[in-house]
């Protein structure tokens, strides 16, 4: 028998247990604010090779010789279910918005380089059904909230895959060729781009716009040069697309424009964005437009549970389980009916009773008789008084 936990997993004390349920909450609580229903979908799907992630999933044998796989991505199992409880949304010719909620664990096979993890937490919003500036455009005001709720500034970077794929297009250039290039433009490697698109035989205005996509990189002003260097009319239209999303912001100062976001190009259609909070490396969130993957019309996004909980200070800081112990059982009733914490002490003698209170970290104790001690050297004098208050049936 085996005392450690496997390889890229986690187990969580109370504090950072209680950390990660309150980040939970209040995102859910968000994005209920903004129209989006909470649903559930299995943990466990049919093992599907096209699947995108379907070389990271765990997959193994069921009883009838088929294959299962625990859940890799959410995006899957919400199309199904959309397709299932909501088919006007896999309609092309209906436009009519689907806004859907969910959270829960996803699991990797293989280590994800950056949250070195197999084992996550993955909470996201999806607006299923339309394809419209407004839409993207409300998922990335909300992936903004999302940082701001949980206390850290936001600094959202957008891009749009769906321009590069069409200079792409415009280039002629070959498919074979489009994984590396798009890889040499995402990492803004100038020479590699010259050197693929030479080697792929692209010449003209189309070529030489996505040599300049890598330096299109800052505030949202690098739009007015994109569209100078857009070379066909499918990049202009994209790049139009953005723009009608970008005048959705009021307040620009938080958004930043990368043209370059050119990776997982076969799978975002236009607009894509991941959300950062200064201080900290790596992105909270990501998402985007991905029109036809699984519906004819979707987006939306996801964070990573454990990367917001890194970014944040003190998210493990241990909570007191209580603030009051209580040996009278009536008492207890009536603090946990007005939303207090009580533990009630094992030991039924008074002394062993006051010490097991005091290393459960409460804060005040009741005796079997209803009586109110303090269990601090410099007791919160307005606390005595609402728990008072409280045990004599007064709730002013």
């Amino acid at each position: 028998m085996t005392d450690t936990v496997p390889d890229g997993t986690r187990t969580h004390l109370p504090g950072s247990a209680a950390a990660r349920a309150a980040l939970r909450r209040s995102l859910r609580e968000l994005y209920a604010a903004w129209g989006y229903q909470a649903v559930e979908v299995p943990m466990l799907e049919r093992y599907d090779p096209a699947h995108p992630r379907a070389e990271q999933a765990f997959a193994f044998a069921d009883r009838d010789g088929g294959l299962l796989s625990l859940r890799s991505d959410f995006t899957p199992a919400l199309a199904r279910l959309v397709r299932e409880a909501w088919p006007h949304a896999a309609d092309p010719d209906v436009h009519r918005p689907v806004r859907l909620q969910v959270a829960g664990p996803v699991w990797h096979a293989a280590m994800p380089e950056l949250a070195r993890t197999r084992e996550f937490t993955q909470v996201g919003v999806e607006l299923i059904g339309v394809r419209h500036p407004r839409a993207d455009a409300e998922l990335i005001h909300l992936a903004r909230e999302s940082v701001r709720r949980v206390g850290l500034r936001p600094r959202v970077e957008i891009g749009s895959p769906g321009f590069v794929r069409a200079l792409m297009d415009e280039a002629e250039v070959p498919a074979a060729a489009r994984p590396g290039l798009a890889d040499a433009i995402d990492r803004k490697d100038l020479a590699d781009v010259e050197g693929r698109l030479g080697r792929a035989g692209a010449r003209g205005s189309a070529a030489d716009a996505l040599v300049a996509v890598p330096d299109l990189y800052g505030s949202i002003d690098r739009l007015d040069r994109a569209e100078r260097v857009a070379a066909g009319d499918a990049s202009r239209a994209a790049l139009a697309y953005l723009r009608g999303v970008l005048e959705e912001f009021e307040d620009a100062s938080e958004l930043i424009l990368d043209l370059g976001m050119a990776r997982r190009l076969a799978y975002y259609t236009g607009v894509t964005f991941r959300a950062y909070t200064v201080d900290f490396g790596q992105p909270l969130l990501g998402g985007g437009r991905y029109d036809g993957a699984w519906l004819p019309y979707a987006a939306g996004f996801a964070l990573g549970l454990e990367r917001l909980a890194a970014a944040l200070p003190d998210a493990d800081a241990e909570p007191w389980p209580a603030r009051v112990a209580s040996l009278d059982d009536h008492a207890s009733r009536l603090l946990r009916a007005a939303g207090i914490a009580v533990v009630r002490p094992v030991a039924a003698e008074p002394d062993a009773a006051r010490a097991e209170a005091r290393s459960a970290g409460a804060a005040w104790l009741v005796d079997r008789s209803g009586a109110l001690e303090a269990l601090r050297s410099q007791p919160d004098d307005a606390e005595r008084a609402r728990l008072r208050g409280l045990l004599e049936g007064d709730d002013a």
